[in-house]
C-alpha cells in the first residue's frame, strides 16, 4: 500500500502546488486589472491636462488681447495728452503775440480802407 500512498502524497503534492499557481494567476489577474484602471485614470488625467492647457491657451489670448486694447488706448490718450499741451502752448504763445499786433493790424486795415475811398 506503500505506492498507492505515495501515488495519492504525489497527487495531494501536485494539486497543492496547482492551486498555488491558480491563487498566482488570480493575483496576476487582479494586478492586470489595477494596472488596467491606472491607465485608464492616467489617460484621463491627460485628457483634463489638454483642457486645462486648452483653458490657458485661452486665458493667455485673452490676456494678449487685453493688453493689445491698453496699450492703443494709451497711444491714443498719449496723442490727445500731446494735442490738448499744443494746442494750449499756443494759445499761450499766439494771445500775446496776436495783442501786440492787433493795433498795426487795425490801422493797416483803416489805412486801406481810407486808401480805396
Amino acid at each position: 500500500m506503500q505506492a498507492s500512498d505515495s501515488s495519492e502524497g504525489f497527487q495531494q503534492q501536485i494539486l497543492s502546488e496547482l492551486r498555488q499557481i491558480n491563487q498566482r494567476l488570480d493575483r496576476v489577474e487582479t494586478d492586470i486589472g489595477n494596472v488596467k484602471t491606472d491607465i485608464g485614470n492616467v489617460k484621463t488625467d491627460i485628457g483634463n491636462v489638454k483642457t486645462d492647457l486648452g483653458r490657458v491657451e485661452l486665458d493667455v489670448e485673452k490676456l494678449n488681447f487685453k493688453f493689445d486694447t491698453y496699450q492703443n488706448a494709451s497711444d491714443q490718450v498719449m496723442r490727445l495728452a500731446t494735442t490738448i499741451v499744443i494746442a494750449a502752448a499756443s494759445v499761450v504763445i499766439l494771445s500775446p503775440v496776436l495783442q501786440a499786433i492787433t493795433p498795426a493790424i487795425s490801422a493797416l486795415v483803416t489805412g486801406v480802407a481810407a486808401g480805396n475811398s
